[in-house]
């Protein structure tokens, strides 16, 4: 084998290697001030900050696969074998453009399977809200509970990438049976007339429903038609349990996901009203008793 001498090595890198490093870096360089350009145009003829940012990212997209085009072709001139040039400039394509054909796949699975439409309320990827619209690149949700109680709006419009649809699990409210059950926990002392209590509660929160039960049967209806639902019993239920501090009340019923706040707050309402003209009933608090 003939010795790599230095004159040998310099002319390799000035007649090869370097002629493809400065093509190189003239080619990211332009590219580059290519991309800002349209991203500044883009600017000045969308008004929507969503349609901005869904051009924004196709254009860094397309400049991406670009790049990897014409990288591959300076880098790869000299190469004989047009199946090895295009196998690469395929898998360079392919991961510029990953992030496209994965929100595409998705959209095009809401379109087919629908697990969720505008309106409805859903939680997906850890995030839980009503959604205001979707299309091929993003789902914008109106965002609802994380530190609001009772799952009420917090103001923040939350955007999610539409590839989401395909790796997470979506959790819907609204779809199917439009109904979630809600549970209260009512905590009285031992000393309390419990069965008393137990009474009031189960009359103030059958009245609190009973307003819905038209809505509530047609529903049943309808996501029985829909899916394999049976519920046997939809009346409110009132479950017993003695903890450390007294006599646990555990009222579970239905509600509309989006009402929920409003119902809970009605029935305490009833409840304390009532139980104030009670004298043997006393709500409980954790406490903490020492002996000497």
């Amino acid at each position: 084998m003939p010795e790599l001498d230095i004159n040998t090595l310099s002319e390799i890198l000035s007649n090869t290697l370097l002629p493809k490093v400065f093509g190189s870096i003239f080619l990211i360089l332009l590219l580059a001030i290519v991309k800002n350009l349209i991203n500044r145009i883009i600017k000045k003829q969308v008004k929507s900050n969503r349609a901005i940012y869904k051009w924004q990212r196709v254009n860094a997209n397309i400049i991406y696969g670009l790049a990897i085009v014409f990288l591959a072709i300076v880098w790869l001139t000299g190469i004989k074998s047009f199946t090895t040039f295009l196998g690469l400039l395929t898998a360079g394509l392919a991961f510029a453009l990953k992030d496209i054909v994965a929100d595409s796949a998705g959209y095009l699975f809401i379109l087919i399977k629908q697990p969720f439409t505008v309106g409805d309320r859903i939680e997906i990827n850890n995030i839980k809200g009503d959604v205001l619209q979707f299309d091929w690149f993003q789902i914008t949700l109106l965002e609802v509970g994380n530190w609001v109680d009772a799952e009420q709006s917090t103001g923040r419009i939350v955007f999610v990438p539409m590839s989401k649809v395909l790796s997470e699990d979506i959790y819907n409210y609204s779809t199917g049976f439009d109904w979630i059950w809600n549970e209260l926990k009512i905590l009285v002392t031992l000393e309390s007339d419990w069965k008393k209590a137990k009474s009031i509660i189960t009359k103030a929160i059958k009245k609190e429903v009973e307003t819905h039960n038209g809505d509530l049967e047609k529903g049943l209806k309808k996501a029985m038609q829909r899916h394999l639902i049976e519920y046997k019993n939809t009346d409110p239920i009132i479950y017993t349990k003695v903890v450390d501090s007294g006599v646990e009340l555990h009222v579970r019923y239905l509600v509309k996901p989006k009402q929920r706040r409003l119902s809970e707050h009605n029935f305490w309402e009833k409840i304390l009203d009532k139980f104030e003209k009670e004298e043997d009933i006393e709500l409980a608090y954790p406490t903490f008793r020492y002996t000497k």
